[in-house]
C-alpha cells in the first residue's frame, strides 16, 4: 500500500508539472535606440623639409654635418579631433632626438655635441602663436575640429673648443626617433 501511495503521488506531480505554468499578465514594449559612432583623434605630419644656411636638404642621409652648421626641420601637422567632450594635448615629448647610431665613441661624441631644440606654433587670425604651456604644448578642442600647428626643429653642432668637436668626425646619429604625441585629457 505504501509503494502505491508513493507511485500515486508521483504521478499526480508529473500531471500538475505538465499542465502548464501559472502564468501571471506580462508585455514588452520596445526601447528607443540609436547607433552610437566613435569619435577621432589623430595627428599627421605633412609638407615636412630639412634645410640648412645654403637651402633645402634633398637627402638629409647624405648631408655631412659640421661644426658650425644648424639643420632646420619643419613640418605642418593637422590634427583632427571628432567627439563630444573631446579634449586633448598636443606636445613635443622631450625625448633625445639625436640618438647614437651605436656605441661607437664618434657616435656618442656626435649625439653629446648637438645641440636640439624644438618649438610647437600654430597660427591664430593670421599671426603664428606659440603654446603658453610650460611644457610647450597646446590644448586641442574637438569643437575646432581639424586644426593645424607648426613642428620647428633646430639641429646644430657648436664650432668651437671643446674636444668632442673632433671625436665626433665620422659619428652618426639618428634623428628618425622624433615624433609627436596627442593625447586624450580628461
Amino acid at each position: 500500500m505504501l509503494t502505491g501511495s508513493i507511485a500515486g503521488a508521483a504521478g499526480v506531480a508529473l500531471l500538475l508539472g505538465g499542465a502548464g505554468t501559472f502564468a501571471l499578465w506580462n508585455d514588452d514594449a520596445a526601447i528607443a535606440g540609436a547607433t552610437i559612432n566613435a569619435g577621432t583623434l589623430t595627428v599627421e605630419a605633412s609638407n615636412s623639409a630639412w634645410s640648412d644656411d645654403q637651402g633645402a636638404i634633398d637627402d638629409l642621409a647624405n648631408y655631412l654635418i659640421v661644426p658650425g652648421d644648424t639643420l632646420t626641420y619643419v613640418t605642418t601637422l593637422t590634427v583632427d579631433a571628432q567627439g563630444d567632450n573631446l579634449h586633448a594635448t598636443l606636445n613635443v615629448p622631450e625625448n633625445p632626438i639625436a640618438t647614437p647610431v651605436s656605441d661607437a665613441d664618434e657616435d656618442l661624441a656626435l649625439s653629446t655635441a648637438l645641440a636640439v631644440t624644438t618649438s610647437l606654433t600654430t597660427v591664430e587670425d593670421g599671426v603664428t602663436v606659440e603654446s603658453l604651456a610650460e611644457d610647450g604644448s597646446f590644448d586641442v578642442n574637438a569643437s575646432e575640429g581639424t586644426q593645424e600647428y607648426h613642428v620647428t626643429v633646430l639641429v646644430h653642432f657648436p664650432s668651437g673648443a671643446p674636444d668632442y668637436n673632433n671625436d665626433a668626425q665620422a659619428g652618426s646619429v639618428d634623428l628618425s626617433e622624433f615624433d609627436v604625441t596627442v593625447t586624450q585629457t580628461p
